[in-house]
């Protein structure tokens, strides 16, 4: 355990220097590469390997293909499609924010692009229909979260990189609980909107209702392409990527026509920091994993579990605190790339589902996208519109963390809930 100490303490003080996650881990792993003589041919093999993955090849390619579908403007059908169908209920406009949300969830992968493409459409129309401001500020930042947790999600795809669990299975177990969380979103969405003072919309005919549904279904079917394409083992993950960009590019192009040919450059070029950015943790976090287990800490922390009879629940109940304190104040990417190399053998010996243990780690990551001060939906939502300050969108979160801690424990006390659909794979 005095390694892990050592560690620990000089990966603080580096992060404490203000220097990014990648390249704090990356100079923690030098130093203790330095300190124990380990070689240093470590660093390059590891970062060559960390990149050359097949599954991480998909997470470029999630990345372009949501990039293509905000500048094809798909995630604005979406919402009109959503709020067309439900329009008329109580609290409507809200409902169909978080449909819009979850849809768009599944085609992306990405919490911070779906709180962006249906935040621009959904919060003028929520403010021009009465909607109280906190409440639409909460819902686009907390509807954002389903993002990573309905498949396709990039969190998950690193998970299992790590883990070296199944993609495919990871992605399912994420559906039940994501419908889980969207369904308690619209509840409390419609309870509070109808204590709000909102201006209810006149209910659509079928014929409305038929003809904006028609127009948008080249987007309503990319996700069913998706997620049914790696449910029924047709393609992998990757493939499932691969044939959803060139399915995007045909409907941005051809059908909707939102996008010219000379487009694409600028629109790739957009996608390059986000990507290179997560290639950069990846590298980074990956090596210090790789040095920690020439350290043997990952089997001094089991041996310590073991030797301290620590059942599986208390362990797992101590990770979700830790990584709820680590989400505040790190990138979900980087959470999970620095804690699963460490507690993966700690999972194993204890006997834990790693696929089930997945879910909860991507449940806790949805709170880190709006827990302050490093919440990436916070800053997304804030920065849509000059009238909005972030005070007002964090207030508006609030009752939404507390939606996701509930599914958090509800995912944690019922396995089945996300083991049975991949059981059916």
């Amino acid at each position: 355990m005095t390694n892990f100490l050592l560690v620990v303490a000089i990966l603080l003080f580096i992060l404490a220097m203000g220097m990014p996650v990648a390249f704090g881990l990356g100079c923690t792993s030098l130093i203790l590469i330095h300190m124990f003589h380990l070689p240093i041919r470590l660093v390059g093999t590891t970062m060559w390997a960390s990149l050359e993955s097949f599954n991480t090849l998909s997470i470029p390619i999630f990345v372009i293909m949501s990039q293509f579908l905000l500048d094809g403007h798909v995630g604005d059908d979406l919402f009109d499609v959503m709020n067309t169908w439900v329009r008329h209920l109580p609290g409507g406009l809200a409902i169909g924010t978080i449909f819009a949300c979850a849809y768009f969830a599944a085609i992306t992968g990405s919490g911070a692009a779906t709180a962006a493409t249906i935040g621009m459409v959904a919060y003028p129309a929520m403010i021009k229909h009465g909607y109280n401001k906190q409440l639409t500020l909460g819902l686009l930042a907390a509807g954002g979260t389903l993002g990573i947790l309905i498949p396709p999600s990039i969190p998950m795809i690193i998970y299992a990189t790590v883990t070296e669990d199944s993609t495919g299975k990871l992605f399912m177990a994420g559906v039940v609980p994501g419908l889980l969380m969207t369904a308690l979103f619209v509840c409390y969405a419609v309870y509070t909107a109808k204590h709000g003072g909102y201006t209810p919309e006149p209910k659509a005919s079928w014929s409305e209702r038929f003809k904006v549904t028609f127009k948008s279904l080249p987007g309503i079917f990319l996700p069913v392409l998706i997620i049914g394409g790696i449910y029924t083992g047709i393609f992998t993950p990757t493939e499932a990527a691969s044939i959803g960009l060139v399915y995007t590019l045909f409907i941005t192009m051809v059908i909707y026509r939102t996008i010219k040919f000379t487009d694409i450059p600028k629109i790739c070029l957009k996608a390059v920091p986000s990507s290179c950015m997560i290639a950069i943790i990846i590298c980074g976090a990956l090596l210090f994993g790789r040095v920690m287990t020439y350290l043997k800490i990952p089997q001094a922390l089991t041996a310590f579990v073991t030797e301290n009879k620590l059942s599986a629940a208390t362990f797992i109940i101590m990770m979700n605190l830790l990584m709820f304190v680590l989400g505040a104040l790190l990138e979900t990417v980087s959470v999970v790339l620095l804690t699963m190399p460490l507690v993966t053998p700690i999972l194993h010996t204890l006997g834990v589902n790693t696929i089930w243990y997945g879910v909860l780690v991507t449940i806790n990551m949805t709170m880190a996208l709006i827990s302050p001060p490093v919440g990436m939906n916070l800053y997304v939502i804030n920065g849509l519109f000059p009238d909005v300050k972030m005070e007002e969108v964090i207030k508006g979160v609030v009752p939404f963390a507390a939606i996701i801690i509930v599914v958090l424990i509800i995912a944690g006390l019922f396995p089945q809930l996300s083991l049975w659909l991949p059981s059916m794979m």
